[in-house]
């Protein structure tokens, strides 16, 4: 009996685990495991590592071995034919190759970009995480307004068919409500296909659909960014950001590449040894060592090496105007979303006040309505008006937070501490 009822208590605790809703954090969590995005960022990072590696190797030793066996028929000779075997190893090393250890600094700058990049994409997946959670909790939001609005406009219309039924009103009153409750359907619906769509979205980056999700809290701040300047932000932006870090290292990969196709007209130098056995069929037998410098120098190429040089110059001056693109993008993305944050701050306020000024217009039109001083048509005009602005008023929430989010990813210092940190407004 102890052991059921043992059984029956986990089995209790495994059931209310897993109907615990879920934050933002677990969210992310999900998508950084299923994000296909990221995966292919991710891919394109260790191959342009292995590239690095790929560099490296041609300034390391050599290694080549080989082998023959060959029939040999031979005319006018006491011996017509014979076979012979042949074996050799030979070793190769770069002692001066200027083109080879100028690749080397070129893949270098190659991977350093690359990490930047995946960086850009880390941050890239945060802000989409956030944007299609709270788009989640916006599209319940709007549905739970959308269903009240319908039963409280449905109440409206049963409550005129009644005042109909005794005379109190005309029949434009009843039309008046059944064209609002009409309208107040189509926007349930419409607000139930949008929630299964911002599923459908989270879905997409997480692989995993969730029955529950925290929602957020309506005690959580709304301030200013801190701190409070914005050319604080355009610092942080230009000092951070990992696109104009992945700009700046794309700048140093063209102007490497400029030296690696000077460096052509330079002369190499290798070291090289050999061991060489052969054997033939008429018992002659030979073993070959055979060691030494070869140095080569590619004096003239029909001009392609100058060619080559002017080519990369032409990237090398694209890069840098890209490069100052880039931070001009950055400083505008970042002022820009600097804005958007003061202005949800305000934007916030402003809505919560209009959302009690429409509450306070709603009850007095309905007592206006019962007493005889208002009709029907003023009281669903309120209606609307209220659940307009409450909606309006959530919006922006969601809204605040999400431009809270870009605005530390245009300055370059989103981190999954700040996904986590908004999992205490959650519940």
């Amino acid at each position: 009996m102890r052991r059921i009822t043992a059984l029956s208590a986990a089995i209790l605790t495994a059931l209310s685990l897993n109907a615990q809703a879920i934050n933002l954090s677990d969210v992310y969590q999900d998508a950084l495991e299923n994000d296909y995005q990221l995966k292919i960022a991710q891919a394109e990072l260790n191959a342009t590592l292995e590239g690095e590696e790929e560099a490296w190797a041609g300034v390391r030793p050599a290694v080549t071995a080989g082998g023959s066996l060959m029939r040999h028929e031979l005319d006018g000779s006491d011996t017509s034919s014979y076979n012979s075997t042949g074996l050799s190893v030979g070793v190769t090393q770069t002692l001066f190759n200027s083109v080879k250890f100028q690749q080397i600094g070129v893949a270098e700058a190659s991977s350093a970009q690359a990490r930047f990049s995946f960086r850009e994409a880390e941050m890239d997946l945060m802000v989409r995480v956030t944007e299609a959670f709270f788009q989640v909790l916006k599209a319940k939001d709007s549905l739970t307004s959308a269903q009240a609005q319908e039963k409280a406009i449905k109440r409206q219309l049963e409550q005129a068919q009644q005042q109909f039924k005794v005379g109190l009103i005309p029949i434009t009153g009843v039309n008046e409500a059944q064209a609002a409750y009409d309208a107040s359907r189509a926007t349930r619906i419409g607000a139930e296909g949008a929630l299964l769509i911002s599923e459908e979205s989270l879905q997409l980056l997480t692989g995993k659909s969730y029955d529950q999700m925290d929602g957020l809290v309506d005690s959580f701040p709304v301030i200013d960014p801190q701190p409070a300047s914005v050319q604080h932000w355009i610092d942080l932006a230009l000092s951070n950001s990992p696109a104009v870090k992945a700009a700046q290292q794309q700048k140093d990969v063209a102007r490497l590449g400029v030296d690696v196709a000077q460096a052509a007209f330079l002369p190499y130098v290798d070291a090289k040894a050999q061991v060489a056995y052969s054997d033939t069929s008429t018992k002659s037998s030979a073993t070959d060592l055979s060691f030494g410098l070869e140095m080569g120098w590619q004096i003239y190429t029909g001009g392609a090496t100058s060619a080559n040089i002017r080519r990369l110059g032409h990237y090398l001056n694209q890069s840098e105007q890209s490069l100052e693109l880039q931070k001009r993008s950055a400083a505008l993305n970042t002022r820009t979303q600097y804005i958007q944050v003061t202005t949800s701050v305000e934007q916030v306020e402003a809505r919560r006040q209009a959302l009690i000024s429409s509450e306070s217009a709603l009850k007095a039109t309905r007592s206006g309505y019962e007493v005889g001083t208002r009709n029907i048509v003023d009281v669903l005009q309120a209606e609307q008006a209220y659940f307009t602005a409450e909606t309006a008023y959530l919006n922006t929430r969601y809204d605040y937070l999400i431009s809270l989010i870009k605005l530390k990813q245009a300055a370059g210092t989103l981190k999954p501490e700040d996904i986590s940190g908004l999992d205490q407004w959650l519940q």
